[in-house]
């Protein structure tokens, strides 16, 4: 009882309970839910060409990358600083991870590529939660005399505030005489949106990562890589190796015929690897924004505080399952023909 009448206990009570109060008698507009749409939003025509708000994003995500990197390393000492200190602690973790999977020979070749993807997600998606993206943008009429309000802030009618239905009622009222009118009729199609909400972003990520795996298998094994695509070894086995005999010669064609499904199967496998990168992300991703403009719009401003926490996580858990998977990729890519072949490239890694 004596914990739960504690000083810390008790601020923290005052406080939520001054917040629910404020809220509750305060005259706060209600968050607008902006219109929800899967594919990506133009905002922009830039020489004929149309931007849409999740290429913006990417393009402000590559340049936070690139000027962060800069600012960085501009002034790194041998004797390393705290914050230094911090990021090459953080660096050695991620690249430790790698090693481990891949060996000390690969490592250094996967590493500055799936470091690159994961920080490029990562941002992406921390981005999309940060007051910039979602919740300003053009104004676009609705279709069939839908969407919401919008209060004009100048007499041009080329800046406005997004409003509720209560809302433009009352500035309607108030309006007469004044100048001031609400028009309803208008969805908002943000400026910026998570990079990775968009399909057609995690379509080319995954794209990448399992180029790439075929680039690696071919760099380690050759082109006896393309083996397990084109399986044709037990059949042609079959017909001229000498001394098999009647049945050695029908089960030796049994087992090619099945290794050419095999090599079918593999070939299937790696579209699938495409599909469930791309929509993996991609599902999460969307799923966390829909989740939170949901919960802003039933209960604003306090309900999606611990959602934005769990964003937050979802975030780097994605970021670094793709990276991961990646590196997994490469390694299955490099040791697959054979037990004698995997045990050479074993011991080539480590």
């Amino acid at each position: 009882m004596s914990n739960l009448l504690s000083r810390k206990v008790l601020i923290g009570t005052a406080i939520v309970i001054a917040v629910v109060v404020i809220l509750l008698l305060l005259p706060i507009p209600r968050v607008v839910l902006a219109e929800i749409s899967i594919p990506a939003e133009p905002v922009f025509e830039l020489f004929g060409f149309t931007i849409t708000n999740t290429l913006l994003s990417s393009w402000l995500t590559m340049i936070v990358l690139i000027v962060g990197g800069w600012l960085i390393t501009r002034k790194t000492t041998e004797v390393p600083g705290r914050w230094q200190a911090l990021l090459e602690m953080i660096i050695e973790g991620f690249y430790g991870l790698v090693e481990g999977a891949a060996g000390a020979k690969w490592a250094r070749r996967f590493f500055p590529i799936v470091m690159s993807i994961f920080l490029f997600v990562i941002f992406s998606n921390w981005l999309g939660l940060t007051p910039l993206f979602a919740s300003w943008g053009p104004l676009h009429h609705a279709e069939h005399g839908e969407g919401e309000a919008v209060k004009w802030l100048n007499e041009s009618q080329t800046l406005g505030l997004w409003v509720g239905a209560e809302e433009a009622a009352e500035a309607e009222g108030a309006g007469h005489g004044s100048g001031e009118e609400a028009e309803a009729g208008y969805n908002l199609v943000p400026m910026f949106r998570a990079a990775t909400t968009d399909l057609n972003v995690t379509l080319a990520l995954a794209l990448i990562s399992v180029l790439l795996t075929q680039y690696f298998g071919v760099k380690a094994l050759g082109l006896k890589y393309f083996g397990k695509f084109i399986a044709v070894g037990g059949i042609v086995k079959a017909f001229t190796k000498p001394g098999l005999g009647c049945g050695g010669r029908i089960a030796t064609f049994g087992m090619g015929l099945i290794d050419i499904f095999i090599g079918v199967v593999e070939a299937i496998s790696e579209i699938g690897k495409i599909v469930s990168f791309s929509f993996r992300l991609f599902g999460n991703i969307f799923a966390g924004e829909v989740l939170l403009a949901v919960m802003a719009f039933l209960v604003p401003y306090l309900i999606s505080l611990p959602f934005y926490g769990l964003e937050i996580f979802v975030g780097f858990v994605q970021a670094l399952v793709f990276m991961m998977l990646t590196v997994a990729f490469f390694i299955v890519a490099m040791s697959h023909h054979g037990e004698e072949e995997l045990e050479e490239q074993l011991q080539d890694t480590h």
